[in-house]
């Protein structure tokens, strides 16, 4: 991990942005492992899909690959789980460096509970889980409209720069990437290249 965040000042801002939204929101380290998620507990509808040590997986690697798409976007980017839910990740950027990410989710974004059950039907039929509970707790879930999570979306982007300059979070300036970017960022007015970078 490349950062060390205030984990204290962290979750009083998510239970701010649960508060405003009633959406859970999540943390993650440049290495996608989760930081801090407010609230803890997740809601119904995953706990069913995570009953299965392989759903749990395919969960785990959803959003670790979330995380490589909006480093790599270096902005916002919503899209749908394996399990057919809507989810929002913004990648945290300290300098010129990602070192960490927000997540919200896991949103009901659809027409209708019918419309959405039968899409998750479909991607979850091969799971081994109950079924029947997942179509219950998917006609639990609030419908949430593309306009609302559009407005989410920019809130949590704000809460990611807001924890920048207010410093919950910093650089441990001893690991290799802050170096390279601190380099970079001393010496661009030279002629520098990949061989001069690794010297240093």
């Amino acid at each position: 991990m490349i950062s060390s965040f205030d984990l204290t000042k962290l979750s009083a801002l998510l239970k701010d942005f649960h508060k405003l939204t009633n959406i859970r929101i999540t943390v993650f380290d440049d290495s996608f492992h989760e930081l801090a998620s407010y609230p803890e507990q997740i809601a119904p509808f995953c706990q069913i899909i995570r009953s299965d040590s392989s759903c749990a997986k395919a969960c785990h690697l959803c959003d670790k690959q979330a995380c490589e798409v909006a480093a790599k976007k270096r902005t916002l980017y919503t899209y749908r789980c394996h399990a057919g839910l809507t989810e929002c990740i913004t990648p945290i950027i300290l300098g010129n460096i990602v070192i960490g990410y927000l997540l919200f989710g896991h949103v009901f974004s659809y027409p209708s509970h019918e419309a959405g059950w039968e899409k998750i039907q479909k991607l979850c039929v091969s799971y081994p889980i109950d079924m029947d509970k997942l179509k219950e707790a998917c006609y639990m879930q609030p419908l949430i409209t593309r306009e609302y999570i559009a407005s989410a979306s920019h809130i949590m982007q704000a809460v990611g720069s807001y924890l920048c300059m207010e410093r919950m979070v910093s650089l441990r300036q001893q690991e290799l990437p802050v170096q390279i970017d601190n380099y970079i960022y001393t010496h661009f007015t030279e002629d520098i290249d990949a061989v001069k970078i690794a010297k240093e």
